[in-house]
């Protein structure tokens, strides 16, 4: 999590599981969403949404 030195950042994956929220949690210090997207329909407008709605919450 070096490159992100505690800024905020997104992680948009389709593996997004719960040991990777608890390490982003322990090791970085700054605002994180890690949003699943599900592989058998890809990124759609209510991911976009979520993500807009996370990035206006700043």
């Amino acid at each position: 999590m070096e490159w992100a030195d505690g800024r905020p950042f997104i992680w948009v994956d389709d593996e997004v599981t719960d040991a990777d929220r608890e390490w982003v949690s322990t090791h970085h210090h700054g605002r994180a969403l890690l949003h699943h997207v599900a592989p058998s329909r890809g990124l759609i407008v209510e991911d976009i949404m979520v993500i807009d709605h996370w990035l206006r919450a700043s």
